[in-house]
């Protein structure tokens, strides 16, 4: 299953890197994106001990203006579940060519279900909630747009603190 979840996000974030393979990412101009990170961080359950967490996820959606986007998503914790959802983000600055970095804010819900707990695929499941804070940057040299991001979160009920890194295309 593990395995099964990893190629789906790879094909995922394939499929759009390819068809932008000549767009110029020093700003966010109108058009489709696509993102793909990482998220490092915890759940601390009441009465049960803390344990770690890591997501991978990637977004799909459409920049409306140069501050504002939509997209879907799908991501996994630890791979022990899938979570599918819509993500709001609002760039705080108007992005332009000569400014290579500015900060964001971005609202993400969804719903979760589990592949591993229960008698059955999906046993554990519920809503989940985020507001992820970050900074986006770019990397001419490279030609790459990056972002950092602290991002408090809940899922199904139970409280996540996280960071992470994700490239956008």
């Amino acid at each position: 299953m593990k395995t099964r979840i990893t190629v789906l996000l790879i094909l995922l974030s394939c499929t759009g890197t390819g068809a932008q393979a000549k767009k110029d990412y020093s700003k966010h101009n109108k058009g489709y994106f696509c993102d793909v990170g990482v998220a490092f961080g915890g759940t601390f359950p009441k009465g049960t001990d803390p344990k770690a967490i890591l997501e991978v996820f990637t977004t799909q959606g459409y920049q409306f203006s140069n501050t504002f986007s939509l997209g879907a998503g799908l991501s996994t914790y630890n791979t022990e579940n899938i979570n599918i959802y819509l993500e709001l983000r609002f760039n705080l600055r108007k992005t332009t060519e000569t400014r290579t970095s500015f900060p964001y804010i971005s609202l993400r819900g969804g719903y979760s279900w589990s592949t591993w707990t229960g008698d059955a695929w999906g046993d554990d499941r519920g809503p989940m909630e985020e507001l992820k804070l970050g900074w986006s940057f770019y990397t001419q040299a490279a030609k790459l747009r990056w972002s950092v991001f602290a991002a408090p979160s809940l899922y199904q009920f139970h409280f996540i603190p996280k960071i992470g890194l994700a490239f956008e295309f």
